[in-house]
């Protein structure tokens, strides 16, 4: 599975509206600034994660941006499935599903699909703020 440049400028915009740790919401020009992403994508991306309540959108002069949620709160396998659309592997099986069908659902797609949930579905936005490597960049 790759992530998409959807995915990943979500990621990138929620990373670093969390960083801003201020109360004013963050403009989206300064974002794509900072994060070397254009601007009229990320507001692509924007709408994408206000529509599923993960950002709040804040009109007007000393508009922008902020969380919807604490940082704790935002799980990275939410986000990812909401720009994603669906990370799932395995799909409903169909009504004339195969035996073969049937065992690569259960035997190959479910166990990647337990993986991943495993791997991201307790990740949150504030343990990647915290993250070792995050101190490093410049």
């Amino acid at each position: 599975m790759k992530i998409s440049t959807r995915g990943r400028y979500g990621l990138r915009l929620l990373v670093d509206i969390a960083e801003q740790d201020i109360d004013a919401p963050v403009a989206l020009a300064t974002v794509a600034k900072r994060q070397h992403l254009s601007e009229k994508y990320l507001q692509q991306v924007a709408l994408l994660l206000t529509r599923g309540g993960v950002l709040v959108s804040v009109k007007g002069s000393g508009g922008g941006y902020s969380l919807a949620k604490r940082p704790e709160d935002i799980l990275m396998y939410d986000v990812l499935d909401l720009l994603e659309g669906n990370i799932a592997f395995e799909e409903d099986p169909p009504a004339s599903e195969t035996a073969v069908q049937r065992v690569i659902r259960h035997h190959f797609y479910r166990p990647i699909d337990r993986n991943v949930r495993t791997a991201f579905g307790t990740l949150n936005l504030a343990d990647v703020l915290q993250a070792d490597c995050f101190s490093d960049e410049t």
